[in-house]
Protein backbone atom coordinates (compact mmCIF):
# COMPACT_ATOMS: atom_id res chain seq x y z
CA UNK A 1 0.00 0.00 0.00
CA UNK A 2 1.23 3.71 -0.74
CA UNK A 3 2.59 5.22 2.28
CA UNK A 4 1.61 8.42 1.41
CA UNK A 5 0.11 10.40 -1.80
CA UNK A 6 1.68 13.54 -2.51
CA UNK A 7 -1.59 16.01 -4.45
CA UNK A 8 0.20 18.65 -6.63
CA UNK A 9 -1.16 21.88 -5.81
CA UNK A 10 -2.42 24.33 -8.08
CA UNK A 11 -2.69 21.94 -10.94
CA UNK A 12 -4.61 19.16 -9.12
CA UNK A 13 -6.90 21.46 -7.09
CA UNK A 14 -10.46 20.42 -7.66
CA UNK A 15 -11.81 21.06 -11.00
CA UNK A 16 -14.82 23.54 -11.41
CA UNK A 17 -18.08 22.48 -9.35
CA UNK A 18 -19.66 21.04 -12.44
CA UNK A 19 -16.83 18.81 -12.90
CA UNK A 20 -16.29 17.73 -10.16
CA UNK A 21 -19.82 16.04 -9.75
CA UNK A 22 -19.55 14.59 -13.14
CA UNK A 23 -21.48 16.79 -15.32
CA UNK A 24 -19.93 19.37 -17.56
CA UNK A 25 -21.69 22.56 -18.91
CA UNK A 26 -21.78 21.34 -22.40
CA UNK A 27 -23.48 17.89 -21.10
CA UNK A 28 -20.39 15.68 -20.87
CA UNK A 29 -20.66 12.88 -18.62
CA UNK A 30 -18.01 12.28 -15.87
CA UNK A 31 -15.94 8.83 -15.55
CA UNK A 32 -13.74 7.88 -12.78
CA UNK A 33 -10.40 5.69 -13.72
CA UNK A 34 -12.16 2.62 -11.81
CA UNK A 35 -15.41 2.50 -14.72
CA UNK A 36 -13.02 2.62 -17.25
CA UNK A 37 -11.51 -0.61 -15.97
CA UNK A 38 -14.84 -2.19 -15.68
CA UNK A 39 -16.20 -1.17 -19.32
CA UNK A 40 -13.36 -2.54 -20.67
CA UNK A 41 -14.24 -5.85 -19.23
CA UNK A 42 -17.89 -5.33 -20.11
CA UNK A 43 -17.60 -4.22 -23.48
CA UNK A 44 -14.57 -4.22 -25.23
CA UNK A 45 -14.50 -6.43 -28.28
CA UNK A 46 -10.90 -7.60 -28.65
CA UNK A 47 -11.30 -9.00 -24.34
CA UNK A 48 -14.25 -10.48 -25.46
CA UNK A 49 -12.79 -12.51 -28.43
CA UNK A 50 -9.67 -14.09 -25.57
CA UNK A 51 -12.72 -14.95 -23.67
CA UNK A 52 -14.20 -17.03 -25.99
CA UNK A 53 -11.24 -18.25 -27.59
CA UNK A 54 -10.24 -19.34 -23.72
CA UNK A 55 -13.49 -21.03 -23.63
CA UNK A 56 -12.93 -22.93 -26.91
CA UNK A 57 -9.56 -24.21 -25.87
CA UNK A 58 -11.20 -25.65 -22.67
CA UNK A 59 -13.87 -27.35 -25.13
CA UNK A 60 -11.22 -28.82 -26.61
CA UNK A 61 -9.78 -30.26 -23.60
CA UNK A 62 -13.37 -31.84 -23.24
CA UNK A 63 -13.19 -33.29 -26.79
CA UNK A 64 -9.42 -35.01 -26.27
CA UNK A 65 -11.29 -36.37 -23.18
CA UNK A 66 -13.62 -38.34 -25.55
CA UNK A 67 -11.39 -41.10 -26.48
CA UNK A 68 -12.00 -42.83 -23.11
CA UNK A 69 -15.90 -42.52 -24.37
CA UNK A 70 -17.36 -46.19 -24.47
CA UNK A 71 -18.77 -46.81 -28.08
CA UNK A 72 -21.55 -49.42 -28.84
CA UNK A 73 -21.41 -51.35 -31.97
CA UNK A 74 -23.82 -52.99 -34.09
CA UNK A 75 -23.50 -55.24 -37.21
CA UNK A 76 -25.53 -57.30 -39.49
CA UNK A 77 -24.38 -59.47 -42.03
CA UNK A 78 -25.44 -61.34 -44.97
CA UNK A 79 -23.99 -64.37 -46.56
CA UNK A 80 -25.37 -66.12 -49.44
CA UNK A 81 -23.15 -68.72 -50.85
CA UNK A 82 -22.75 -71.67 -53.47
CA UNK A 83 -19.33 -73.62 -54.20
CA UNK A 84 -18.47 -76.82 -55.16
CA UNK A 85 -16.67 -79.03 -52.10
CA UNK A 86 -13.44 -80.58 -52.78
CA UNK A 87 -12.91 -84.87 -52.19
CA UNK A 88 -11.58 -83.75 -48.42
CA UNK A 89 -15.02 -81.47 -48.30
CA UNK A 90 -17.10 -83.73 -49.18
CA UNK A 91 -16.04 -86.59 -46.63
CA UNK A 92 -16.84 -83.83 -43.85
CA UNK A 93 -20.21 -83.41 -45.27
CA UNK A 94 -21.68 -86.87 -45.78
CA UNK A 95 -20.42 -86.68 -49.80
CA UNK A 96 -22.63 -83.24 -51.30
CA UNK A 97 -20.72 -82.41 -53.74
CA UNK A 98 -22.20 -78.56 -53.39
CA UNK A 99 -22.16 -76.33 -50.35
CA UNK A 100 -25.26 -74.05 -50.14
CA UNK A 101 -25.42 -71.80 -47.06
CA UNK A 102 -27.40 -68.54 -46.25
CA UNK A 103 -26.32 -66.78 -43.36
CA UNK A 104 -27.07 -63.99 -41.15
CA UNK A 105 -25.01 -62.87 -38.48
CA UNK A 106 -26.02 -60.33 -35.95
CA UNK A 107 -23.36 -58.14 -33.44
CA UNK A 108 -22.84 -56.22 -30.63
CA UNK A 109 -20.62 -55.16 -27.94
CA UNK A 110 -19.09 -52.26 -25.99
CA UNK A 111 -15.52 -51.34 -27.19
CA UNK A 112 -13.57 -48.54 -24.97
CA UNK A 113 -10.04 -47.39 -24.43
CA UNK A 114 -8.13 -47.69 -21.13
CA UNK A 115 -5.52 -45.10 -19.88
CA UNK A 116 -2.76 -47.67 -20.00
CA UNK A 117 -3.62 -47.79 -24.38
CA UNK A 118 -5.09 -51.24 -24.11
CA UNK A 119 -8.63 -52.05 -26.32
CA UNK A 120 -11.56 -53.63 -24.89
CA UNK A 121 -14.65 -54.86 -26.45
CA UNK A 122 -17.10 -56.69 -24.81
CA UNK A 123 -19.37 -58.59 -27.37
CA UNK A 124 -22.13 -60.87 -28.41
CA UNK A 125 -22.24 -62.45 -31.63
CA UNK A 126 -25.49 -64.61 -32.68
CA UNK A 127 -25.11 -66.78 -36.13
CA UNK A 128 -28.29 -67.70 -37.81
CA UNK A 129 -26.94 -70.67 -39.94
CA UNK A 130 -29.35 -72.29 -43.04
CA UNK A 131 -27.72 -74.50 -45.54
CA UNK A 132 -27.89 -78.05 -47.27
CA UNK A 133 -26.30 -80.19 -44.34
CA UNK A 134 -29.01 -79.63 -41.78
CA UNK A 135 -31.98 -80.15 -44.50
CA UNK A 136 -33.72 -76.57 -43.70
CA UNK A 137 -33.32 -76.62 -39.92
CA UNK A 138 -31.43 -73.17 -39.05
CA UNK A 139 -29.16 -73.50 -36.27
CA UNK A 140 -28.40 -70.93 -34.40
CA UNK A 141 -24.42 -70.20 -32.83
CA UNK A 142 -23.98 -68.00 -29.85
CA UNK A 143 -20.36 -66.60 -28.73
CA UNK A 144 -20.07 -64.42 -26.03
CA UNK A 145 -16.87 -62.85 -24.83
CA UNK A 146 -13.90 -60.56 -24.13
CA UNK A 147 -11.20 -59.20 -25.95
CA UNK A 148 -8.00 -56.99 -25.63
CA UNK A 149 -5.10 -55.95 -27.82
CA UNK A 150 -2.82 -53.74 -25.34
CA UNK A 151 0.47 -52.16 -26.55
CA UNK A 152 3.71 -53.26 -25.26
CA UNK A 153 5.89 -50.57 -26.46
CA UNK A 154 4.82 -47.77 -29.36
CA UNK A 155 1.66 -46.62 -28.11
CA UNK A 156 2.01 -47.94 -24.67
CA UNK A 157 1.30 -46.23 -21.53
CA UNK A 158 -0.86 -42.84 -20.07
CA UNK A 159 2.00 -41.17 -21.55
CA UNK A 160 1.25 -41.77 -25.24
CA UNK A 161 -2.60 -42.41 -24.76
CA UNK A 162 -2.84 -38.75 -22.57
CA UNK A 163 0.02 -36.79 -24.89
CA UNK A 164 -3.30 -35.22 -26.88
CA UNK A 165 -5.27 -34.81 -23.49
CA UNK A 166 -2.03 -32.68 -22.08
CA UNK A 167 -1.48 -30.53 -24.74
CA UNK A 168 -5.29 -29.43 -24.71
CA UNK A 169 -4.70 -28.59 -21.14
CA UNK A 170 -1.56 -26.65 -21.73
CA UNK A 171 -2.90 -24.96 -24.76
CA UNK A 172 -5.60 -24.06 -22.57
CA UNK A 173 -3.03 -22.32 -20.25
CA UNK A 174 -1.72 -20.84 -23.27
CA UNK A 175 -5.15 -19.54 -24.43
CA UNK A 176 -5.66 -18.13 -20.30
CA UNK A 177 -2.05 -16.15 -20.43
CA UNK A 178 -3.13 -14.72 -23.83
CA UNK A 179 -6.61 -13.53 -22.55
CA UNK A 180 -5.07 -11.79 -19.45
CA UNK A 181 -2.33 -10.33 -21.70
CA UNK A 182 -5.01 -8.66 -23.94
CA UNK A 183 -6.84 -7.45 -20.57
CA UNK A 184 -4.04 -5.92 -19.23
CA UNK A 185 -2.78 -4.56 -22.53
CA UNK A 186 -6.19 -3.10 -23.60
CA UNK A 187 -6.78 -1.75 -19.53
CA UNK A 188 -3.21 0.21 -20.01
CA UNK A 189 -4.28 1.65 -23.13
CA UNK A 190 -7.10 2.32 -21.57
CA UNK A 191 -6.08 4.06 -18.50
CA UNK A 192 -3.39 5.85 -20.52
CA UNK A 193 -5.88 7.27 -22.76
CA UNK A 194 -8.06 8.25 -19.99
CA UNK A 195 -4.59 10.16 -18.49
CA UNK A 196 -4.41 11.81 -22.09
CA UNK A 197 -8.13 12.83 -22.04
CA UNK A 198 -7.04 14.44 -18.16
CA UNK A 199 -4.66 16.15 -19.47
CA UNK A 200 -5.87 17.79 -22.78
CA UNK A 201 -8.91 18.65 -20.19
CA UNK A 202 -6.59 20.35 -18.07
CA UNK A 203 -4.67 21.86 -20.32
CA UNK A 204 -7.92 23.44 -22.06
CA UNK A 205 -8.97 24.27 -18.23
CA UNK A 206 -5.24 26.05 -17.65
CA UNK A 207 -5.82 28.02 -21.16
CA UNK A 208 -8.69 29.07 -20.11
CA UNK A 209 -7.49 30.42 -17.02
CA UNK A 210 -5.01 32.24 -19.21
CA UNK A 211 -7.14 33.64 -21.25
CA UNK A 212 -9.03 35.07 -18.35
CA UNK A 213 -6.02 36.40 -17.28
CA UNK A 214 -5.13 37.97 -20.48
CA UNK A 215 -8.65 39.39 -21.02
CA UNK A 216 -8.35 41.39 -17.93
CA UNK A 217 -5.42 42.81 -19.00
CA UNK A 218 -6.65 44.00 -22.30
CA UNK A 219 -10.05 45.56 -20.55
CA UNK A 220 -7.96 47.45 -18.01
CA UNK A 221 -5.41 48.78 -20.51
CA UNK A 222 -8.59 50.02 -23.04
CA UNK A 223 -9.88 51.52 -19.82
CA UNK A 224 -6.80 53.20 -18.95
CA UNK A 225 -6.25 54.23 -22.33
CA UNK A 226 -9.67 56.25 -22.04
CA UNK A 227 -8.61 58.37 -19.07
CA UNK A 228 -4.89 58.83 -20.17
CA UNK A 229 -3.24 56.35 -18.11
CA UNK A 230 -1.70 53.83 -20.36
CA UNK A 231 -0.46 53.96 -24.19
CA UNK A 232 -2.05 52.44 -27.30
CA UNK A 233 1.19 50.15 -27.52
CA UNK A 234 -0.06 48.01 -24.11
CA UNK A 235 -3.40 48.40 -24.82
CA UNK A 236 -1.73 46.42 -28.68
CA UNK A 237 0.35 44.32 -26.84
CA UNK A 238 -2.48 43.22 -24.17
CA UNK A 239 -4.46 42.65 -27.44
CA UNK A 240 -2.18 40.40 -29.08
CA UNK A 241 -1.96 38.09 -25.54
CA UNK A 242 -5.49 38.10 -25.48
CA UNK A 243 -6.12 36.54 -29.01
CA UNK A 244 -2.82 34.04 -29.11
CA UNK A 245 -4.07 32.65 -25.55
CA UNK A 246 -7.67 32.44 -27.12
CA UNK A 247 -6.10 30.34 -30.46
CA UNK A 248 -3.98 28.34 -27.36
CA UNK A 249 -7.43 27.58 -25.87
CA UNK A 250 -9.22 26.54 -29.23
CA UNK A 251 -6.24 24.22 -29.97
CA UNK A 252 -6.71 22.34 -26.56
CA UNK A 253 -10.44 22.14 -27.02
CA UNK A 254 -9.45 20.07 -29.95
CA UNK A 255 -7.11 17.67 -28.32
CA UNK A 256 -9.99 16.92 -25.84
CA UNK A 257 -11.92 16.19 -27.96
CA UNK A 258 -9.19 14.04 -29.99
CA UNK A 259 -8.60 12.08 -26.73
CA UNK A 260 -12.20 11.54 -25.82
CA UNK A 261 -12.81 9.95 -29.13
CA UNK A 262 -9.67 7.21 -28.78
CA UNK A 263 -10.88 6.62 -25.43
CA UNK A 264 -14.56 5.96 -26.50
CA UNK A 265 -13.13 3.51 -28.83
CA UNK A 266 -10.87 1.60 -26.61
CA UNK A 267 -14.06 1.36 -24.70
CA UNK A 268 -16.05 0.13 -27.68
CA UNK A 269 -18.19 3.24 -27.33
CA UNK A 270 -19.45 4.95 -30.52
CA UNK A 271 -19.78 8.28 -31.72
CA UNK A 272 -23.55 8.21 -31.26
CA UNK A 273 -23.10 6.59 -27.82
CA UNK A 274 -23.73 8.89 -25.19
CA UNK A 275 -20.39 8.42 -23.78
CA UNK A 276 -18.90 10.74 -26.55
CA UNK A 277 -18.77 13.56 -23.80
CA UNK A 278 -17.35 11.48 -21.30
CA UNK A 279 -14.85 13.89 -18.76
CA UNK A 280 -12.22 12.27 -17.06
CA UNK A 281 -13.17 12.95 -12.83
CA UNK A 282 -10.38 11.29 -11.34
CA UNK A 283 -7.21 12.94 -10.39
CA UNK A 284 -3.51 11.28 -11.14
CA UNK A 285 -1.22 10.90 -8.05
CA UNK A 286 2.04 10.60 -7.59
CA UNK A 287 3.32 8.64 -4.74
CA UNK A 288 6.84 8.93 -2.81
CA UNK A 289 7.25 5.09 -2.42
CA UNK A 290 10.08 3.61 -4.01
CA UNK A 291 9.49 0.53 -5.66
CA UNK A 292 11.29 -2.56 -4.52
CA UNK A 293 13.33 -3.97 -7.46
CA UNK A 294 13.62 -7.83 -6.04
CA UNK A 295 9.99 -7.70 -4.96
CA UNK A 296 9.49 -6.40 -8.95
CA UNK A 297 11.41 -9.32 -10.18
CA UNK A 298 9.53 -11.92 -8.28
CA UNK A 299 6.26 -10.55 -9.38
CA UNK A 300 6.81 -10.73 -13.02
CA UNK A 301 8.04 -14.06 -13.10
CA UNK A 302 4.80 -14.98 -10.69
CA UNK A 303 2.54 -13.33 -13.16
CA UNK A 304 3.84 -12.10 -16.41
CA UNK A 305 1.68 -13.33 -19.23
CA UNK A 306 4.33 -13.76 -21.67
CA UNK A 307 6.62 -15.44 -18.96
CA UNK A 308 3.69 -17.85 -17.79
CA UNK A 309 2.71 -18.64 -21.73
CA UNK A 310 6.60 -19.44 -22.78
CA UNK A 311 7.19 -21.64 -19.45
CA UNK A 312 3.48 -23.24 -20.37
CA UNK A 313 4.56 -23.80 -24.06
CA UNK A 314 8.57 -25.60 -23.14
CA UNK A 315 6.13 -28.02 -21.19
CA UNK A 316 4.03 -28.71 -24.16
CA UNK A 317 7.19 -29.48 -25.75
CA UNK A 318 8.21 -31.96 -23.64
CA UNK A 319 5.03 -33.71 -23.90
CA UNK A 320 5.54 -33.47 -27.73
CA UNK A 321 9.29 -35.30 -27.13
CA UNK A 322 8.15 -37.86 -25.19
CA UNK A 323 5.72 -38.83 -27.63
CA UNK A 324 7.92 -38.59 -30.40
CA UNK A 325 10.48 -41.00 -28.91
CA UNK A 326 7.51 -43.37 -28.03
CA UNK A 327 6.74 -43.53 -31.59
CA UNK A 328 9.85 -44.52 -32.72
CA UNK A 329 9.60 -47.96 -31.07
CA UNK A 330 8.36 -50.89 -32.83
CA UNK A 331 4.80 -51.83 -32.52
CA UNK A 332 4.83 -55.19 -30.74
CA UNK A 333 0.73 -56.17 -29.32
CA UNK A 334 -0.11 -58.30 -26.71
CA UNK A 335 -3.77 -59.89 -28.38
CA UNK A 336 -6.09 -61.89 -26.25
CA UNK A 337 -9.70 -62.95 -25.81
CA UNK A 338 -11.87 -65.46 -24.14
CA UNK A 339 -15.62 -66.25 -24.26
CA UNK A 340 -18.18 -68.80 -24.43
CA UNK A 341 -19.98 -70.77 -27.40
CA UNK A 342 -23.52 -71.79 -27.70
CA UNK A 343 -25.31 -74.08 -30.25
CA UNK A 344 -28.82 -74.69 -30.69
CA UNK A 345 -32.10 -74.71 -32.59
CA UNK A 346 -33.36 -71.46 -31.52
CA UNK A 347 -31.40 -68.45 -30.33
CA UNK A 348 -32.99 -69.12 -27.06
CA UNK A 349 -31.35 -72.40 -26.58
CA UNK A 350 -28.13 -71.76 -28.05
CA UNK A 351 -27.99 -68.78 -25.31
CA UNK A 352 -28.50 -72.06 -22.83
CA UNK A 353 -25.24 -73.26 -23.46
CA UNK A 354 -23.84 -69.77 -22.74
CA UNK A 355 -24.62 -69.77 -19.28
CA UNK A 356 -23.25 -73.35 -18.37
CA UNK A 357 -20.19 -72.48 -19.49
CA UNK A 358 -19.56 -75.96 -20.77
CA UNK A 359 -17.66 -74.72 -24.00
CA UNK A 360 -15.14 -72.10 -23.12
CA UNK A 361 -12.77 -70.90 -25.87
CA UNK A 362 -9.38 -68.39 -25.41
CA UNK A 363 -6.58 -66.62 -27.32
CA UNK A 364 -3.15 -65.04 -26.49
CA UNK A 365 -0.78 -64.03 -28.71
CA UNK A 366 1.72 -61.03 -29.94
CA UNK A 367 1.54 -59.11 -32.53
CA UNK A 368 4.74 -57.16 -34.15
CA UNK A 369 5.47 -55.13 -36.96
CA UNK A 370 8.58 -52.91 -37.50
CA UNK A 371 9.09 -50.72 -40.86
CA UNK A 372 11.71 -51.76 -42.96
CA UNK A 373 13.63 -48.39 -42.73
CA UNK A 374 13.40 -48.30 -39.04
CA UNK A 375 10.69 -45.71 -38.73
CA UNK A 376 11.76 -43.09 -41.64
CA UNK A 377 8.51 -40.56 -40.56
CA UNK A 378 8.96 -41.04 -36.78
CA UNK A 379 12.99 -40.51 -36.55
CA UNK A 380 12.43 -37.10 -38.00
CA UNK A 381 9.22 -35.99 -35.63
CA UNK A 382 11.76 -37.21 -33.12
CA UNK A 383 14.41 -34.90 -34.77
CA UNK A 384 12.02 -32.27 -35.09
CA UNK A 385 10.32 -32.65 -31.23
CA UNK A 386 14.21 -32.18 -29.92
CA UNK A 387 14.57 -29.22 -31.92
CA UNK A 388 11.09 -27.60 -30.93
CA UNK A 389 12.05 -28.24 -27.62
CA UNK A 390 15.59 -26.08 -28.12
CA UNK A 391 13.55 -23.58 -29.62
CA UNK A 392 11.27 -23.17 -26.48
CA UNK A 393 13.84 -23.05 -24.13
CA UNK A 394 15.29 -20.28 -26.65
CA UNK A 395 11.94 -18.17 -26.37
CA UNK A 396 11.87 -18.36 -22.68
CA UNK A 397 15.10 -17.40 -22.12
CA UNK A 398 14.65 -14.72 -24.64
CA UNK A 399 11.53 -13.37 -22.31
CA UNK A 400 13.26 -13.31 -19.45
CA UNK A 401 15.66 -11.27 -20.77
CA UNK A 402 13.57 -9.04 -21.79
CA UNK A 403 12.00 -9.32 -18.51
CA UNK A 404 15.27 -8.12 -16.52
CA UNK A 405 16.12 -5.50 -19.08
CA UNK A 406 12.35 -3.95 -19.22
CA UNK A 407 12.41 -3.89 -15.37
CA UNK A 408 15.58 -2.06 -14.96
CA UNK A 409 14.32 0.57 -17.45
CA UNK A 410 10.84 0.93 -16.18
CA UNK A 411 11.81 1.27 -12.35
CA UNK A 412 14.41 3.90 -13.21
CA UNK A 413 11.82 5.90 -15.52
CA UNK A 414 9.21 6.40 -12.94
CA UNK A 415 11.54 7.15 -10.55
CA UNK A 416 12.74 9.75 -12.53
CA UNK A 417 9.71 11.02 -13.75
CA UNK A 418 8.38 11.29 -10.01
CA UNK A 419 11.03 13.56 -9.40
CA UNK A 420 10.89 15.35 -12.49
CA UNK A 421 7.01 16.06 -11.48
CA UNK A 422 8.00 17.10 -8.17
CA UNK A 423 10.36 19.32 -9.74
CA UNK A 424 7.98 20.97 -11.75
CA UNK A 425 5.82 21.46 -9.37
CA UNK A 426 8.44 23.84 -7.61
CA UNK A 427 8.74 25.40 -10.48
CA UNK A 428 4.72 26.44 -10.75
CA UNK A 429 4.47 27.11 -7.20
CA UNK A 430 7.41 29.92 -7.46
CA UNK A 431 5.17 31.45 -11.19
CA UNK A 432 2.12 31.45 -9.53
CA UNK A 433 3.32 33.61 -6.67
CA UNK A 434 5.25 35.64 -9.04
CA UNK A 435 2.61 36.36 -11.10
CA UNK A 436 0.47 37.43 -8.21
CA UNK A 437 2.80 40.14 -7.20
CA UNK A 438 2.87 41.20 -10.64
CA UNK A 439 -0.81 41.55 -10.78
CA UNK A 440 -0.66 44.00 -7.73
CA UNK A 441 2.51 46.10 -8.88
CA UNK A 442 0.41 46.29 -12.00
CA UNK A 443 -2.80 47.78 -9.69
CA UNK A 444 -0.94 50.37 -8.32
CA UNK A 445 1.44 51.23 -11.51
CA UNK A 446 4.62 49.94 -10.78
CA UNK A 447 4.53 47.30 -13.84
CA UNK A 448 3.49 47.24 -17.13
CA UNK A 449 1.31 44.56 -18.92
CA UNK A 450 3.89 43.24 -20.95
CA UNK A 451 5.39 41.95 -17.80
CA UNK A 452 2.57 40.73 -16.62
CA UNK A 453 2.04 38.50 -19.80
CA UNK A 454 5.29 37.01 -19.53
CA UNK A 455 5.48 36.31 -16.63
CA UNK A 456 1.81 34.59 -17.06
CA UNK A 457 3.24 33.22 -19.87
CA UNK A 458 5.94 31.73 -17.94
CA UNK A 459 3.58 29.98 -15.37
CA UNK A 460 1.64 28.84 -17.73
CA UNK A 461 4.48 26.57 -19.25
CA UNK A 462 5.43 25.59 -15.91
CA UNK A 463 2.02 24.11 -15.02
CA UNK A 464 1.59 22.43 -19.02
CA UNK A 465 5.33 21.06 -18.03
CA UNK A 466 3.97 19.86 -14.66
CA UNK A 467 0.66 18.18 -15.87
CA UNK A 468 2.45 16.40 -18.50
CA UNK A 469 5.53 15.17 -16.04
CA UNK A 470 2.56 13.63 -13.78
CA UNK A 471 0.30 12.02 -16.71
CA UNK A 472 4.18 10.75 -17.90
CA UNK A 473 4.78 9.23 -14.29
CA UNK A 474 1.15 7.32 -14.61
CA UNK A 475 2.15 6.32 -18.12
CA UNK A 476 5.30 4.96 -16.19
CA UNK A 477 3.29 2.55 -13.47
CA UNK A 478 1.47 1.41 -16.62
CA UNK A 479 4.25 0.63 -18.27
CA UNK A 480 5.92 -1.24 -14.72
CA UNK A 481 2.79 -2.90 -14.17
CA UNK A 482 2.54 -4.17 -18.26
CA UNK A 483 6.44 -5.63 -17.07
CA UNK A 484 5.49 -6.89 -13.99
CA UNK A 485 2.01 -8.52 -15.02
CA UNK A 486 0.21 -7.05 -12.01
CA UNK A 487 -2.46 -5.19 -14.11
CA UNK A 488 -5.02 -6.93 -13.33
CA UNK A 489 -3.94 -7.91 -9.55
CA UNK A 490 -3.32 -4.44 -8.44
CA UNK A 491 -7.02 -3.77 -9.69
CA UNK A 492 -8.73 -6.21 -8.44
CA UNK A 493 -9.74 -8.06 -11.60
CA UNK A 494 -7.47 -10.71 -11.33
CA UNK A 495 -9.71 -14.47 -12.38
CA UNK A 496 -8.84 -17.86 -12.09
CA UNK A 497 -9.61 -19.67 -15.06
CA UNK A 498 -12.54 -21.55 -14.08
CA UNK A 499 -14.14 -17.79 -12.33
CA UNK A 500 -13.15 -16.74 -15.98
CA UNK A 501 -15.02 -19.64 -17.63
CA UNK A 502 -18.37 -19.20 -15.51
CA UNK A 503 -18.25 -15.57 -16.70
CA UNK A 504 -17.86 -16.14 -20.12
CA UNK A 505 -20.79 -18.73 -19.91
CA UNK A 506 -22.82 -15.94 -17.82
CA UNK A 507 -21.85 -13.61 -20.37
CA UNK A 508 -23.56 -16.22 -23.59
CA UNK A 509 -26.18 -16.93 -21.21
CA UNK A 510 -27.09 -13.23 -21.28
CA UNK A 511 -26.83 -13.34 -25.11
CA UNK A 512 -23.77 -10.78 -24.30
CA UNK A 513 -21.88 -11.89 -27.74
CA UNK A 514 -24.91 -11.31 -29.81
CA UNK A 515 -28.09 -8.75 -28.63
CA UNK A 516 -29.70 -6.19 -30.87
CA UNK A 517 -25.72 -4.40 -31.62
CA UNK A 518 -24.89 -7.07 -33.53
CA UNK A 519 -28.32 -8.16 -34.88
CA UNK A 520 -28.06 -4.69 -36.08
CA UNK A 521 -24.35 -4.91 -37.71
CA UNK A 522 -25.93 -8.48 -39.42
CA UNK A 523 -28.83 -6.33 -40.90
CA UNK A 524 -26.92 -3.83 -42.19
CA UNK A 525 -23.95 -6.08 -44.06
CA UNK A 526 -27.06 -8.04 -45.08
CA UNK A 527 -28.77 -5.24 -47.02
CA UNK A 528 -25.61 -3.63 -48.21
CA UNK A 529 -24.93 -6.93 -50.51
CA UNK A 530 -28.54 -7.41 -51.07
CA UNK A 531 -28.66 -3.94 -52.35
CA UNK A 532 -25.21 -4.37 -54.44
CA UNK A 533 -26.06 -4.05 -58.16
CA UNK A 534 -25.15 -7.14 -60.04
CA UNK A 535 -22.48 -7.07 -63.45
CA UNK A 536 -24.88 -7.48 -66.53
CA UNK A 537 -22.54 -9.12 -69.32
CA UNK A 538 -24.10 -7.74 -72.16
CA UNK A 539 -24.49 -4.34 -70.96
CA UNK A 540 -20.94 -4.26 -69.94
CA UNK A 541 -19.95 -5.59 -73.59
CA UNK A 542 -22.00 -2.82 -74.94
CA UNK A 543 -20.33 -0.51 -73.05
CA UNK A 544 -17.08 -1.11 -73.97
CA UNK A 545 -18.22 -1.34 -77.62
CA UNK A 546 -19.38 2.22 -77.27
CA UNK A 547 -15.63 3.33 -75.68
CA UNK A 548 -13.69 2.25 -78.67
CA UNK A 549 -16.59 3.66 -80.87
CA UNK A 550 -15.59 6.44 -78.90
CA UNK A 551 -11.77 6.56 -79.29
CA UNK A 552 -11.98 5.27 -82.59
CA UNK A 553 -13.81 8.73 -83.36
CA UNK A 554 -11.51 10.83 -81.76
CA UNK A 555 -8.91 9.24 -83.43
CA UNK A 556 -9.81 10.48 -86.81
CA UNK A 557 -10.90 13.63 -85.78
CA UNK A 558 -7.40 14.13 -84.68
CA UNK A 559 -6.22 12.74 -88.33
CA UNK A 560 -8.64 15.14 -90.03
CA UNK A 561 -7.10 18.12 -88.14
Amino acid sequence: MLNKKLKLVGLLAVMATADATGQSTNGASGITIKEIVSRVLDYNERVQVKMLETEISEKQINAERGIFEPAVVGSFEATDSKRKNSQEQQAQQFLKQVFDERNKTYGGGLEFLVPTGGRFRLGYNLRDLSNNLNSGNNEYATTVGLTLTQPLLKNAGAAAVMARIRLAAINSEIAFQDYRRELMTVIARAEAAYWDLYLTQEQERISRESVSVAERLFKDNKVRLEVGKSSELEVMQAEAGFSLRRSRQSEASQKRAEAASVLNSLLSSSSTDRSLGIRAISQPVVDEMKNDYMASYQTAFDLNPDYLGRRHAVLAENIRLAYAKNQRLPELDLKASYGMNGLGPSPGSSFDDITKADFPSGSVGLELRVPLSGGIKERNEYAAAKLSKQKSLLALKEVEVQIVNSLDTALLKVSNQRESAQNYEAVAKFHQQLLDTELARLDVGKTDSRTVLETEEKLFEARIATLDAVIRYQKAQLELELIQGSSLKNRGVELKKLELQRKTMQMVADNRFQGSRFDQLRTQAQRSYENKPIPDPLRQQEDERLLRQKIQELRQQDSSR
